[in-house]
């Protein structure tokens, strides 16, 4: 996969303007950032759908300028995803699902979603490309309205989730950057440059306060196989590092788990964040795009996009009569578990957040992660 970035003319944008060619705002007193920057995506290989292979289309994202987009790599059931955020706070994300038998249709995606919220909203608006289902909701305490569109086109969902301070009209950028999507991607894109994200903590660096970090931190939450899941008191990056990394987080317990577990090595080279163990593990671990075979098993390791490191977790126990698997972390639930939802395709579905979309980009399997043989 490939990505492009390009500027466009701020003057022929206020020409455009000026002559009723992009829609002025609603309110004479709000003005909206000019779009002068392109996200172009190149498309890739798609899913086997009856037997035949498919193509994910290319596609162009027009977006202001001081936003900076991050991309993230393709999965068997996501492509295309980039996170777009704003200077003010503000973040979009845009992701690609195909609609692959047995996996989540469109009305499963949006079930899923309104589920999130405990008060949805639900109505549609036209874009250029069709019509687009929209739900709008909040969660209490967390500072942000959220918007989520769904345009279906050939086969695949084009998702889009957007976050904005509260007092903010969310669904205002949302429309306008929806609106300027355009497939196939527009010609003439001409390689750009990402900001890169902020840099992970690193390894080895010095414990500043983490005997002392906040009320709770270092209890026990839950545990998995006799190896315990604990609180960082909602510390992202306390310095601390301990034998099996950054005391408590997500990279961390994973770790952890596979070296008491299995005997791996206790850190992971080339591990800064927890989407870099899609790429880097040790020897004698898989990783295993969403939506792949064989499916996640009980201790495989759930990795995810999204926020700047993505986030990682262990598998505690899967139901496939309920169509569920329970996970255990360490940087994220307040109980250490969560539950998400699995589809018999072995897609496991979006994990919303208040904050931004996190999507699974696979699951992390051990050669020695064999099922126990029946007794008797």
């Amino acid at each position: 996969m490939r990505t492009h970035l390009a500027l466009v003319s701020i003057a022929a944008i206020l020409a455009l303007t000026l002559l009723g060619a992009i829609p002025a705002a609603a309110s004479p007193r709000a003005v909206s950032p000019p779009i002068q920057q392109h996200y172009t995506y190149e498309g890739a290989p798609g899913p086997i759908v009856s037997g035949r292979p498919t193509r994910i289309p290319s596609y162009t994202l027009a977006f202001p300028l001081g936003w900076t987009a991050q991309p993230w790599l393709d999965t068997l059931a996501g492509y295309g995803q980039v996170a777009l955020r704003s200077p003010g706070g503000g973040a979009i994300d845009l992701v690609v699902l195909p609609l692959r038998r047995h996996g989540p249709t469109l009305a499963n995606l949006i079930e899923h979603d309104r589920a999130y919220f405990p008060s949805a909203i639900r109505d549609a608006i036209t874009l250029p490309l069709g019509e687009a289902i929209r739900i709008s909701g909040t969660r209490a305490g967390t500072g942000v309205a959220n918007q989520i569109l769904y345009l279906q086109r050939r086969g695949v969902v084009y998702r889009f989730f957007s976050v904005q301070p509260l007092g903010a009209d969310p669904g205002k950028m949302l429309a306008r950057l929806a609106a300027g999507l355009k497939i196939p991607a527009a010609p003439g894109a001409h390689p750009g440059v990402f900001p890169p994200p902020p840099v992970s903590p690193a390894s080895g660096s010095s414990c500043c306060h983490c005997p002392a970090w906040g009320p709770g931190w270092g209890r026990v939450l839950t545990q998995v196989d006799g190896v315990p899941v604990f609180s960082n008191a909602g510390d992202i990056d306390n310095g601390c590092n301990g034998t099996t990394g950054t005391l408590y987080q997500c990279v961390e317990l994973v770790q952890r788990y596979y070296t008491f577990r299995w005997g791996y090595p206790a850190i992971w080279g080339g591990v800064g964040s927890a989407a870099d163990m899609r790429a880097h593990h040790p020897a004698g671990i898989e990783f295993i795009p969403n939506g792949g075979s064989p499916g996640p098993r009980e201790g495989d390791a759930v990795v995810f996009y999204g926020g700047y490191f993505g986030h990682v977790a262990l598998v505690r126990h899967i139901d496939r009569n309920k169509s569920t698997i329970d996970i255990v972390e360490e940087n994220w639930s307040p109980t250490g578990e969560a539950r998400l939802t699995i589809y018999a395709d072995n897609t496991i579905a979006i994990r919303d957040s208040a904050y931004g979309t996190y999507t699974v980009a696979g699951w992390l399997h051990s050669t020695l992660n064999q099922p126990t043989p029946a007794k008797g």
